[in-house]
């Protein structure tokens, strides 16, 4: 699949999205693994956030968007998306105060 081909273009956008989060979330893990600098838990917490974002753009991707189907997918990506930002909050916490 190349960029700009398939017929539905969420399609496509959810494909390089999920991907991107998948990346994400394997970088954030085998980094974790080579410094001792971070908590495990916020380790786990922010890696299994990124991924399971990605879960949910694969979910996009066959049931054709968050507000096509039942509001549980939307209501998960909010909730992800509010595991950000704690994760980002609590990234911020350990750098300054730690």
């Amino acid at each position: 699949m190349s960029f700009g081909e398939t017929a539905n273009i969420w399609v496509e956008f959810n494909t390089y999205e999920a991907l991107f989060w998948f990346v994400l979330g394997a970088a954030a893990y085998v980094f974790s693994r080579s410094t001792s600098l971070v908590p495990a838990t916020f380790v786990m917490f922010s890696v299994a956030t990124t991924l399971l974002l990605g879960v949910t753009d694969v979910i996009e991707i066959y049931t054709g968007g968050f507000l096509h189907t039942a509001s549980w997918l939307l209501h998960g990506k909010l909730a992800l998306v509010l595991g950000l930002v704690v994760s980002v909050v609590w990234y911020l916490r350990l750098r300054w105060y730690v």
